[in-house]
């Protein structure tokens, strides 16, 4: 979805596990190469590794296809490669490998970038689940209702950052201004619907009520308030 939208995404790399390792780590899948314009792999003893274009489906739902090759059976360095002594090297390919090895080869690049990523992004998640223990959500069906819920957790956390960073006294104060900034805009509109009556369409006087910056808004509130309002 990203890469349609043209956006360059830095997602944390997920580590190997055990199992995946070969005997030796010289033989390990970093060391295999991937010919993208042939669909096969060279493992480090020049084989070649193919499919035979067959896609699974993991036990988390996500497709992969297989590549091997049968010189694997007669090949000296097997027991350092392979720890299966029955099928020998087999790698697993899932559908989305490339969007993963281009994401690794940005944060190579860019180290940087990614830790101010981690620094930004990783932390509100991990307060809302580790701290917070939301790490499910309650709402079932539709991405919709999962929404809704999330949309709370995002809430509640944007309030308490607000209350770090200026404070509660400062929040309520701001929190007091915007309410009466509403009232003066329902006034506004109340104002214009009897000016107007019905030779101006509602939906016309909402827009224009509520279509200025809210940096003017507020502005204008301060002015007022300076008055005597």
């Amino acid at each position: 979805m990203a890469e349609k939208l043209g956006v360059e995404v830095m997602v944390a790399i997920p580590a190997k596990s055990g199992s995946s390792q070969a005997p030796d780590p010289d033989y390990n899948l970093v060391n295999f190469v991937y010919d993208e314009q042939t669909d096969c792999y060279t493992c480090p003893q020049g084989h070649t590794m193919t499919t035979n274009g067959t896609w699974h489906k993991s036990r988390s739902g996500s497709m992969f296809q297989q590549y091997k090759t049968r010189k694997c059976k007669h090949c000296p360095v097997r027991p350092k490669c392979a720890k299966s002594a029955e099928n020998g090297k087999v790698i697993q390919r899932c559908k989305y490998a490339q969007n993963i090895e281009d994401n690794k080869t940005r944060i190579e690049n860019n180290p940087t970038a990614y830790k101010k990523r981690q620094a930004i992004v990783e932390h509100p998640y991990g307060t809302i689940k580790r701290q917070w223990g939301f790490s499910y959500i309650i709402t079932k069906k539709h991405k919709l209702r999962a929404s809704a819920d999330v949309g709370l957790m995002f809430v509640a956390y944007n309030f308490r950052r607000l209350i770090s960073i200026l404070g509660e006294n400062e929040l309520e104060n701001y929190l007091k201004e915007m309410v009466l900034l509403f009232a003066c805009k329902i006034r506004q509109i109340g104002s214009q619907i009897r000016l107007f009556g019905l030779r101006k369409n509602f939906g016309e006087i909402m827009e224009a009520a509520f279509s200025h910056p809210p940096e003017r808004l507020i502005f204008g509130l301060q002015i007022k308030k300076l008055n005597g309002f």
